[in-house]
């Protein structure tokens, strides 16, 4: 008997090891493997746990790409070229670092010639790389922005623009740079807060491009009623933040970012060719500024607000904020849903210290980190791959092919609302009103459910009122032949 029972729990550890193994094995694998835990935020603002979007496909270091590299010293800034090179500016040692996808060592770019003198770059701190293959080097110590080509050859140059306005001992310090289809170029400059500078394609200053609205507090606001005027001069002017990072999408619009002291603002812009604000923001209650919820650690203190300090622009109107305080990567989509966050603030594979930049890499995502000198690269889960099939297919229009992916999606994190609400939408739009409201309830999408629940109260009704006056018809008519008999019957008998 007990060798049966033996036979039995073995055949039963068969199939359930085959089925893990087949089927299931997936998810355990990326939770162990990933340090940090994914999350989101639900209707009301409740932290909601998730799968992992992304997860950690390898780091690497300068000694990575060449040992006779060394290392990274204090690097600050990120770039993939359109030809998929990857450039990083080591700072402290005055250089720029090239490599291919597979770490192989391209070159290493340490000055140029200039009228037949070698320049070297003192504290670099930006670059771009044009479709034509030219290198656009924020120079910043040198105070200047050199211009090479793809063999890096001098071309032009750009410095200190000399317009008015502009205060005594100004330092032109690029930080960062853009150069979008047409040639203009987009510096952000250190201590420039009337906007980020524009030039033309020869590298003339036009202008300020986009500016940073400010504001004040209410409860700075309230003390200043009762200040003196010695007091009112003692305080410190209240001067718009400088932007921190760019980025360019698909449409030759500018995505930005900029550092709100207490998160009640967006820290992300989505700037037109005139420099206003398009950023798409559905749910205005809730400001895209990384994490929504502070951690309290004394009385009057907290952790403070996310610091999005550089932003990737994506396809599909996507975009993925880099937070500076926990290192944590946000992705919205073009209506300004969180629709995943992963990494984290730490010394484990997959977390930073010292995050700088953030880059993609084909469909991965990359991120410099300062403090360790290396360069993290994260790679879609079955869950972050599916979201971004789904963004897709719905930023095109085709809410019924994404059906399917929503679906997996519900399979894999209940609590993800956005796709009930998409599920929702679909049955919207083939007219299934009924089932509409019930999934774009769970998914508290509540202008389409608005709209779901006006069409089903037609339908019923639309179905139902006729009965009604067919039945209300006969029975009035039931009512007047009623009367006419009593009548015709008194009178008979009144006869």
């Amino acid at each position: 008997m007990q060798g049966k029972y033996y036979e039995i729990t073995k055949k039963f550890a068969a199939v359930v090891l085959a089925i893990v193994l087949t089927t299931g094995w997936v998810i355990p694998v990326l939770a162990e493997s990933t340090p940090f835990q994914g999350y989101s935020y639900n209707f009301w603002g409740a932290l909601v746990p998730a799968p992992a979007a992304y997860v950690p496909l390898r780091s690497f270091n300068a000694a990575d790409i060449d040992p006779e590299l060394g290392g990274f010293n204090n690097p600050s800034d990120l770039h993939v070229c359109p030809f998929g090179y990857i450039y990083i500016v080591d700072t402290g040692n005055n250089r720029i670092v090239v490599a291919d996808e597979e770490l192989n060592l391209q070159r290493v770019i340490t000055g140029f010639y200039m009228d037949g003198v070698w320049q070297e770059f003192d504290r670099p701190n930006g670059i771009f790389v044009t479709w034509d293959g030219d290198i656009y080097i924020a120079d910043t110590l040198n105070e200047r922005i050199p211009i090479l080509d793809w063999d890096g050859n001098f071309i032009r140059m750009i410095r200190e623009p000399q317009v008015e306005g502009l205060e005594d001992g100004f330092a032109f310090r690029p930080l960062s740079i853009l150069v979008d289809r047409g040639g203009r170029v987009y510096v952000i400059v250190q201590h420039v807060f009337e906007g980020i500078m524009n030039f033309n394609v020869e590298g003339e200053f036009v202008g300020y491009f986009g500016t940073i609205e400010t504001g004040r507090q209410w409860l700075e606001i309230f003390w200043r009623l009762f200040m003196t005027d010695r007091q009112l001069q003692g305080q410190n002017r209240f001067i718009p933040t400088e932007f921190q990072g760019m980025a360019l999408d698909q449409y030759n619009f500018v995505f930005t970012t900029n550092i709100e002291p207490w998160g009640t603002n967006n820290q992300v812009m989505r700037l037109n060719p005139r420099g206003q604000d398009v950023l798409l923001n559905l749910n205005d209650t809730v400001s895209i500024s990384g994490d929504q919820r502070f951690r309290v650690v004394g009385f009057g203190q907290l952790s403070g607000p996310s610091q999005l300090i550089d932003i990737i622009a994506r396809p599909h109107g996507m975009f993925t904020a880099l937070d500076r305080v926990r290192g944590r990567l946000y992705t919205y989509d073009s209506e300004g849903n969180l629709l995943y966050v992963f990494s984290g603030w730490g010394s484990l594979e997959g977390m930073t210290r010292r995050p700088v930049a953030v880059e993609m890499l084909g469909d991965d995502i990359i991120v410099l980190d300062a403090h360790f000198g290396r360069v993290l690269q994260f790679t879609p889960t079955e869950y972050g791959a599916l979201i971004n099939e789904a963004i897709a297919m719905r930023y095109r229009g085709d809410e019924a092919a994404a059906v399917d992916a929503w679906r997996r999606l519900t399979a894999l994190d209940e609590n993800f609302q956005l796709a009930w609400a998409g599920i929702g939408r679909s049955l919207l739009a083939e007219g299934d009103n009924q089932a509409a409201m019930y999934y774009l309830h769970r998914g508290m999408d509540m202008v389409h459910y608005s709209i779901a629940f006006r069409r089903h109260r037609l339908e019923v009704l639309q179905g139902v009122l006729p009965t009604v006056f067919t039945v209300g018809t006969g029975l009035v008519g039931l009512l007047i032949a009623y009367k006419i008999f009593k009548v015709v019957k008194r009178r008979v008998a009144e006869a």
